[in-house]
């Protein structure tokens, strides 16, 4: 490889690396658009695979969007050994479930509803018995949490 090339493909990089660092979840972009994207510029970046899962994370979520971001790194936290693919995976699981309660923006951390009425308390026990397992998982999650929580207390 010449000189000159190397000296070409490193300035790519150069300028590759601040889009990076600037790019974010546009309005309407879905998880899975915006995470190709991310690839995309990581695999210019860092076409040498040196890159940790640690930085791929980071440079996936600093970009999400905030309601997005924030109960991502809450789940990721309760992971070993956590990876981008699981980072995405995670995000878009998100994504969906916050798109399944009427575009409302759904966190993990929101405070218990109010003690509901008979009828509404039967038409929960249904909907939980067919209950998204992306929420159960989320359930199970801040379930985990809880009780985490509650024996450092």
């Amino acid at each position: 490889m010449s000189t000159s090339f190397k000296l070409l493909v490193a300035t790519s990089k150069a300028l590759l690396l601040p889009e990076l660092e600037r790019r974010t979840q546009s309005s309407g972009e879905v998880v899975t658009e915006y995470a190709k994207a991310i690839r995309k510029l990581i695999k210019q970046v860092d076409s040498g695979r040196n890159w940790t899962e640690e930085q791929k994370i980071h440079s996936f979520t600093k970009g999400l969007k905030t309601d997005l971001s924030y109960a991502l790194w809450h789940l990721l936290a309760l992971k070993d050994n956590p990876t981008m693919d699981m980072a995405i995976e995670l995000a878009q699981r998100i994504e969906d479930n916050q798109r399944m309660h009427l575009g409302s923006t759904l966190s993990v951390f929101a405070p218990a509803p109010v003690m509901a009425s008979a009828p509404q308390m039967a038409a929960t026990s249904f909907a939980a018995q067919t209950q998204d397992p992306n929420e159960q998982l989320i359930d199970r999650l801040t379930a985990n949490l809880a009780q985490l929580l509650e024996s450092l207390a």
